[in-house]
């Protein structure tokens, strides 16, 4: 729950700032130094919590970021990189990966503001389910397919390595998006956000 105060310093601000507008009205009604001295600490506490929110990492932040560190890597067919985003154990993927980047010459690579996180606790070490949907255009010489721009929806899960905290995908999946439609209501049903 204290998760959504680190994710976002929307919640202190729309809290610290109006706080701040109402006392420094009153004190110009009243005059009561205290006022002013309480509006001085309102805004203090207001800009302690927006800058613990851009320090602290919640896992939620962490795995956004890991996917769009892929994305970027994938853009700039780095492919080495973005399989080192793969749990280190799994080869398997490690290589259906690969092979499947090598097929296709990406240009671009859109991620949607639908990305829903699963984070499973209960699970040692904890794991989390996303979903999301992207637009990627590129190309596939031995498809004969050229500037082509396809609209998928990506299922990736996670697990969170405690030796390098690190979180690492372990397994991940594409359907269209109709089908993506189906995975992101089941992921939300179960909690995600």
């Amino acid at each position: 729950m204290l998760d959504i105060f680190y994710e976002s310093p929307w919640f202190a601000l729309i809290t610290g700032i109006p706080v701040c507008v109402l006392l420094i009205a009153i004190w110009f009604q009243t005059g009561i130094h205290k006022i002013l001295l309480a509006t001085g600490v309102v805004a203090a506490i207001t800009i302690a919590m927006v800058v613990l929110e851009s320090v602290v990492k919640t896992p939620r932040e962490r795995i956004y970021e890991t996917i769009y560190a892929v994305a970027a890597a994938v853009e700039k067919e780095d492919f080495e990189t973005a399989v080192g985003y793969i749990a280190p154990d799994a080869q398997f993927i490690r290589a259906q990966a690969l092979a499947e980047l090598n097929k296709y010459e990406i240009v671009s690579i859109s991620i949607k503001n639908n990305l829903v996180v699963l984070i499973d606790d209960s699970q040692q070490p904890p794991v989390a389910q996303t979903g999301f949907n992207v637009v990627v255009k590129g190309s596939a010489q031995r498809f004969h397919i050229e500037n082509r721009t396809v609209p998928r929806y990506l299922e990736v899960t996670f697990q969170y390595h405690a030796g390098n905290d690190a979180w690492y995908v372990t397994s991940y999946g594409h359907a269209n998006i109709l089908k993506g439609l189906e995975i992101e209501h089941r992921l939300r049903e179960q909690g995600a956000e």
